[in-house]
């Protein structure tokens, strides 16, 4: 993994919670405030397991949940993108004052959903614009005129591949508009937070072995958050559904 994907400022709240937490574990464990779960240590060691374990497994099942519906995006985009690109292919076989209408169509829809949609989509704002410009896509579909048997064949088939494409539209918006559970969310924060407070109890005989013990445990739980939350909206972060495949009918090739 390539930290530098990571925001600056991402980075930044990350180093401040582990170098914190460090420096506050080694300050108590000076203060001897540890000593006074000695005896207990066993105990901890087992509620940190226990919680360790529920975490892992809210954990797994919340990004298994998220990353299937990113995936989902993604493969609709292409599918979508896909379509149009059928529709600009076939449509070759029609005369170029037919078929000028929706290839202006599908060109600004295109332009409509890169400038547009994506920062629409991600701040769940409404997608009244590209909807209007995707109905005039299937609407220059349907008042193309063919003149004979052979541009009505290919009409047929420019009908069926404009409906395969307002069905992944359809389903990509639906997909998008999903979020995780505050819930869920809450939950697996409070799990963590839990794992970590209890870490500040251990009784670690060695103070360098604690510091740098709760320093690796709030490093791999701030990264665990920031994948979940990253992934949870996949039209804006690190890691994100690129609006590429529509750009590229912009510069398509008719």
């Amino acid at each position: 993994m390539n930290f530098d994907v990571i925001p600056a400022a991402t980075r930044f709240r990350g180093a401040k919670l582990v170098a914190g937490a460090a420096a506050l574990y080694a300050a108590l464990w000076l203060l001897g405030f540890q000593k006074f779960f000695l005896n207990d240590a066993e105990g901890l060691a087992a509620l940190l397991q226990i919680i360790g374990t529920l975490y892992s497994v809210v954990y797994a099942f919340a990004t298994y949940v998220i990353w299937g519906q990113f995936a989902s995006v993604e493969n609709e985009v292409r599918k979508e993108s896909g379509a149009l690109k059928d529709l600009l292919l076939f449509s070759t076989q029609m005369k170029e004052a037919i078929r000028e209408p929706m290839v202006r169509a599908v060109k600004t829809y295109a332009r409509g959903v890169v400038e547009t949609e994506w920062r629409a989509l991600s701040e769940n704002d409404p997608t009244e614009k590209t909807d209007r410009l995707f109905h005039e896509v299937v609407s220059s579909v349907i008042n193309m005129k063919p003149e004979n048997d052979a541009e009505r064949i290919v009409y047929e088939r420019l009908l069926d591949i404009a409906n395969q494409a307002s069905a992944h539209r359809d389903e990509r918006l639906s997909i998008s508009a999903k979020r995780m559970p505050q819930t869920l969310f809450l939950f697996v924060t409070l799990t963590a937070s839990t794992i970590l407070f209890l870490l500040f109890f251990y009784p670690f005989r060695n103070v360098a072995l604690g510091s740098v013990s709760v320093a690796i445990t709030s490093t791999l739980l701030f990264f665990a958050h920031f994948v979940l939350t990253d992934l949870d909206n996949p039209f804006e972060g690190t890691w994100n559904a690129g609006s590429e495949p529509f750009g590229e009918l912009i510069t398509k090739n008719r």
